[in-house]
């Protein structure tokens, strides 16, 4: 199939794709109005027995070191405030998306670690550059779910891409080569889809490129910095050797360059371990 058939069919399925869950949808909604309180979401998030007891699973895991069980979602809200309990509804809900696409439960498994790594990475640069942590969190666990939709409806197409990378192209280029539009815009385009906050839209859609960012260069940056940061992590084969460039704007932004990134290297580890604990709860 060539690629504007493949784009216009890509297009068809996100429009054709299950939402999310209606628990996860309403609770973004809600926390988009400046004077919403804990107690709110804990009200819809109840409706939902499945999603409540891993957002308490979540909750005493060692990712937040609470010195004591938390047995209830008003009181994992009180402590935890909006912005965390519905980065919790998102990791609870988001999962089964990651694990059930693609080629095969491991592949499903490794893209789920992957996001989970990435939120947690910009959240702790978000911490650094003045940038909210939560929201560097859902950016982070999110920016690639472009990568769903290829692994679901394009699966036929990995072998060209693979081709072009090969050859010399980026990965990003290959992507267009493949299917016409390269992750990050079907990212976007689904994020619409699920009717995510604008900033977050553009930041999905901007990952790679944040100088090109609309909404909040800054949170782009970070999300940016946390994939690339941790993919070299993983491969420690260091930032030369990644499939996407640094971008020396969010670098810049960011105020983290490559020495910066050997210095909180340590904490970076530090992040990919309690990834695979939530990976393994959520």
């Amino acid at each position: 199939m060539d690629p504007a058939h493949m784009h216009k069919r890509l297009l068809e399925e996100i429009r054709s794709l299950e939402p999310l869950p209606e628990v996860a949808q309403r609770v973004m909604t809600l926390s988009q109005q400046a004077d919403v309180i804990p107690r709110e979401l804990v009200a819809v998030i109840h409706t939902d027995a499945g999603i409540t007891a891993k957002i308490l699973k979540l909750c005493n895991s060692s990712l937040f070191g609470f010195q004591r069980e938390i047995a209830s979602l008003p009181e994992a809200g009180n402590l935890l405030g909006v912005r965390t309990l519905v980065n919790l509804v998102l990791t609870s809900c988001a999962g089964r998306y990651f694990r059930d696409y693609g080629a095969g439960a491991a592949a499903g498994r490794k893209r789920w670690e992957d996001s989970v790594s990435c939120a947690l990475a910009s959240s702790l640069l978000a911490g650094l550059c003045e940038v909210d942590k939560p929201r560097a969190y859902t950016a982070g666990l999110l920016m690639n779910v472009g990568h769903l939709v290829l692994d679901r409806f394009a699966p036929e197409t990995s072998e060209l891409l693979e081709a072009e990378v090969a050859r010399g192209t980026s990965r990003l280029d290959a992507e267009e080569i493949a299917v016409g539009m390269n992750h990050a815009e079907l990212g976007a385009r689904l994020a619409e889809r699920w009717q995510f906050p604008e900033v977050l839209v553009d930041t999905i859609r901007n990952h790679h490129t944040p100088d090109d960012s609309r909404s909040d260069p800054a949170l782009a940056s970070v999300a940016h910095l946390g994939e690339l940061f941790t993919a070299s992590l993983e491969m420690g084969e260091g930032l030369e050797c990644l499939a996407y460039e640094l971008n020396q704007g969010a670098a810049g932004l960011c105020g983290i360059d490559r020495s910066g990134f050997e210095r909180i290297e340590d904490l970076l580890r530090g992040e990919l371990e309690k990834a695979r604990e939530l990976v393994a709860l959520a």
